[in-house]
């Protein structure tokens, strides 16, 4: 799944479910960033000299090492399911034991422990576990590592989770071809709505809200549109359009605003977050005068750390069955 899901559908969610909108806008805005949470950063506390580092949640080299891809894609993007899942029944009958399946038990566990989190972290670890969670439909029969499993072992591009399949299995109102299985035909919206269904469910339970679904279920699959074959991402523009009428306290993500409300940056020979070669790091420092642990950007990374710890040990001995412990890394 893209923003327009892990944002905007999260936080309409969220609110709809009986979250404030303050609330909707932490986890929304949380659930997207650990797309875009792909860069480790050196913060320092310009008094004590401290150093803060984070934790990355994504990272867009797929050619890391297997260890290393492992302690990011199956805790927070392919979360491992049930291989014997009816939906992941595969035309040349293979199976995996990190396989992504919907809603599968440790996609929930993960969902349920955010629920439990400290107060203060509590929306963050929401968002986080909400991103895995909803993802186990989108990114169903994949796995999170450099696998044959994941498509043609001839193709050039690494076999990591869809990255064969482009953009396909994240885009709301598409439709496209997996196949790998039995049943090939694959209509995202159909996926869409049962996460997004499922994903309010856990929130409305949390919160004891009388907030149902079918209250919503019209909204969510006008929104989505009807779905499209293609190799674009069709009707954007006008989802786009729908979401800020369905939520116009929500505003536009931007994937910079919780750091640069946390620190000042010190470009040098250009953003190290955007990507490519820089002659000189960047420099970041926490804000003058301000508490570090109050600021978005410090809580979130405190939740990406609790949320990757929780999962490790699961995910782990899973690896295990491969000969892989990805605990010493």
């Amino acid at each position: 799944m893209d923003s327009e899901f892990h944002y905007y559908i999260v936080g309409i969610l969220a609110r709809a479910a009986g979250f404030d909108e303050e609330g909707a806008r932490t986890i929304a805005y949380a659930s997207q960033h650990v797309d875009d949470n792909n860069f480790i950063l050196e913060v320092k506390d310009r008094s004590s000299g401290e150093i803060y580092k984070n934790y990355i949640s994504q990272t867009m080299d797929i050619t890391k090492p297997k260890k290393k891809l492992m302690r990011i894609y199956p805790i927070f993007h392919f979360v491992p399911g049930e291989p014997r899942a009816d939906s992941a029944r595969r035309r040349d009958g293979k199976m995996h034991i990190l396989n992504t399946t919907p809603n599968s038990d440790l996609a929930n566990e993960l969902l349920g422990q955010a629920f439990k989190a400290p107060q203060d972290i509590r929306p963050y670890r929401i968002g986080i576990a909400s991103h895995a969670y909803a993802d186990t439909w989108a990114h169903q029969n994949y796995v999170g590592i450099d696998d044959s499993f994941n498509g043609d072992i001839l193709n050039p591009i690494p076999n990591v989770g869809h990255a064969e399949d482009l953009q396909h299995p994240d885009w709301i109102g598409h439709r496209w071809e997996d196949d790998r299985l039995v049943e090939s035909d694959i209509n995202n919206n159909t996926r869409f709505i049962q996460a997004a269904k499922a994903l309010f469910e856990h929130f409305a339970g949390h919160l004891n809200s009388k907030a149902r679904w079918e209250d919503l279920e019209e909204d969510m699959i006008s929104v989505m549109g009807r779905a499209k074959r293609g190799a674009f991402n069709q009707g954007q523009d006008e989802r786009m359009r729908r979401y800020a009428e369905l939520a116009p306290w929500l505003p536009e993500y931007d994937e910079e605003e919780w750091i640069n409300q946390a620190m000042d940056w010190e470009v040098r020979g250009g953003k190290d977050t955007q990507g490519g070669l820089t002659l000189f790091e960047d420099k970041f420092s926490w804000k003058e005068g301000s508490n570090p642990q109050d600021t978005h950007w410090f809580r979130f990374q405190e939740a990406v750390k609790e949320h990757q710890a929780y999962a490790l040990l699961p995910v782990n001995e899973l690896c295990a069955w491969m000969g892989l412990d990805i605990t010493s890394l």
